[in-house]
């Protein structure tokens, strides 16, 4: 069952949302991905753990179709 996940950090422009991804899921390795300056969102096969990185970061499940 693909679960996916997006990753916000309260108040703070995202530079680079690929490697606040990797920084949040250290074992990502080529799975479907996009981001912005305001999110990043990633795709997984299995439900992952997401590494905490404190309270200005949040990861939240994203419904799928």
């Amino acid at each position: 069952m693909a679960v996916t996940y997006k990753v916000t950090m309260h108040g703070v422009s995202i530079s680079d949302p690929y490697a606040l991804l990797k920084a949040v899921f250290p074992m990502m390795n080529g799975q479907d991905a996009e981001g912005s300056n305001s999110y990043a969102q990633v795709t997984f096969a299995e439900p992952q753990t997401p590494v905490d990185l404190g309270p200005l970061v949040k990861v939240e499940i994203i419904p799928n179709p």
